[in-house]
């Protein structure tokens, strides 16, 4: 009779770790997903930041006549030596 107690004890046992091993992993699981869900919006609030800093407007540029030409040109191309 001790013996299937014994027995019976054991498999609790490792049913109760695995229930444990799986509640980690969940865990685990949930919080790599925070984790990533944080990144993700961090990046695209960077994104959305980088598109404001480099958006061009063409407008004024060509009420100056110069186009959309992204030439930079230099006094110095302009002298012979």
């Amino acid at each position: 009779m001790n013996a299937r107690n014994d027995v019976k004890r054991r498999s609790d046992q490792s049913l109760d770790a695995r229930l444990v091993v799986a509640a980690v992993q969940l865990r685990f699981a949930a919080r790599v997903d925070v984790l990533v869900a944080r990144w993700l919006e961090r990046c695209a609030t960077n994104a959305e930041a980088a598109q404001r800093l480099f958006k061009t407007d063409r407008k004024p540029t060509r009420q100056f006549g110069m186009g959309v030409s992204l030439a930079v040109s230099s006094p110095r191309w302009d002298e012979s030596p």
